[in-house]
């Protein structure tokens, strides 16, 4: 075919295939925009399959950010943020892509909100200010801050809104579909019963749900529940708890269950509770992880999938005596690698410091401010400063409270995000 004297040449797309499918994720993202052609070429089954097996020796991480809960007066914030592996080489932290929202770059200054996160997915609420009634006017958005794909949520705002949890349903390694949960106490509510709305991208609409407890609890829930795939995890108290030691429990609903099934799980945590104790909740390797420091000793649990002989926790390793390694004096357990679990990261009260550490080699190492490190897999950045103005708060808020930082992890494959049908 000639065209102005010149001959154009097109490759075959098996050809095409083979040199993208080589290349990380975040420029194959790029390429989707050349054509439709491409695009369908790129999110086949067969270029997944090309490209999961041309890095699978990068399979083993992918870039993440520990977030902080949704606060006004710090709407998006990591405390550490993980890039540059080979899988999708990026040359900052995904909550980085967060800033400024991309839907709206030339706007007035917007107020806007990271909410939650799951497999990839992200839901940002955005505050335009007040209408001329002076209700809210606000927007949530679903999508994938790095590859830029973005959902509209229509939604009204609910002050009375206690958790906000997203959650998805992965099919063959791919997000095929996620729901938006807001969690308010009604009036009405017993002790046994938990009230919330549920938008599901399959039906593009807004539901109303309501789970029961096989016990009541004393809705001690105010923290930032937990997310592993389609389940939310929430710590609580029974209400029969009148001893101090009782460590509490984690009330878990899975909301890809049947439909007519509304009954949580109670899920009692391990260990005893006294004011000293510091611990957190987080996931790691597919596992809800439960991290704790008493006596000056670090213990890490592992969620067993399987408690038919009645226990419900294993620990992961043997028990650490922070002495041992440098920090017996006040740390405050922050959250776990998303990807390996002998990696922990601490918050130092003492040297007012990030501390990761290696359970395995027990090795601890003092981080300091906005520190840039890399190693074999990619780039690390600590924010020291903001970790220091949560982790206070906290300290000073309620310490008999379990610390849940949002973990932002992007997947090992770039998916399409799910589209309501509207």
């Amino acid at each position: 075919m000639e065209t102005g004297g010149r001959r154009r040449r097109s490759f075959p797309d098996a050809i095409v295939v083979e040199i993208i499918s080589r290349l990380p994720l975040r420029i194959i993202a790029r390429f989707k925009l050349v054509s439709k052609q491409w695009r369908s070429l790129i999110e086949s089954s067969y270029f997944r399959s090309l490209f999961v097996s041309l890095h699978r020796n990068s399979s083993s991480s992918s870039s993440w950010s520990l977030m902080f809960p949704m606060k006004f007066q710090n709407p998006i914030t990591e405390a550490i943020g993980f890039h540059g592996c080979k899988r999708w080489d990026l040359p900052k932290s995904p909550a980085s892509y967060l800033i400024p929202f991309q839907l709206y770059p030339n706007h007035p200054p917007l107020d806007y909100y990271y909410i939650s996160s799951s497999n990839g997915l992200v839901w940002v609420e955005v505050f335009f200010g007040f209408d001329e009634n002076h209700n809210v006017n606000a927007k949530s958005f679903v999508g994938n801050p790095v590859t830029k794909e973005w959902v509209e949520i229509h939604q009204p705002i609910d002050p009375s809104t206690i958790h906000n949890s997203l959650v998805t349903r992965v099919v063959n390694g791919v997000v095929s579909s996620f729901k938006l949960i807001n969690t308010s106490y009604e009036v009405n509510d017993r002790n046994d019963v938990r009230s919330m709305y549920v938008y599901s991208s399959e039906t593009g609409a807004w539901s109303f749900k309501r789970l029961h407890s096989p016990c009541p609890l004393q809705r001690a829930g105010f923290n930032k529940p937990l997310i592993l795939d389609g389940t939310v995890y929430v710590w609580d108290k029974r209400l029969d708890d009148d001893d101090d030691t009782s460590p509490g429990v984690l009330v878990a609903y899975d909301f890809f269950a049947e439909e007519d099934d509304n009954q949580c799980r109670i899920i009692p945590l391990p260990g005893l509770y006294n004011k000293f104790v510091r611990r957190c909740l987080t996931t790691s390797g597919g596992d809800v992880i439960y991290v704790e420091i008493l006596d000056r000793r670090l213990k890490v649990w592992k969620l067993k999938s399987d408690n038919s002989d009645g226990e419900w926790w294993q620990l992961t390793r043997e028990e650490i005596n922070m002495a041992s390694v440098g920090f017996d004096f006040d740390c405050f357990p922050m959250g776990i690698n998303p990807f390996d679990t002998d990696l922990v990261y601490l918050w130092s009260r003492q040297h007012s410091c990030v501390v990761s550490g290696n359970l395995r080699t027990q090795k601890f190492t003092l981080r300091q401010e906005t520190e840039t490190w890399s190693d074999g897999e990619g780039s690390w950045r600590i924010n020291t400063s903001d970790s220091k103005k949560y982790m206070e708060e906290v300290h000073e808020l309620d310490t008999t409270l379990v610390i849940t930082l949002s973990q932002f992890v992007l997947p090992q494959w770039m998916d399409p995000v799910p589209r309501p049908p509207y």
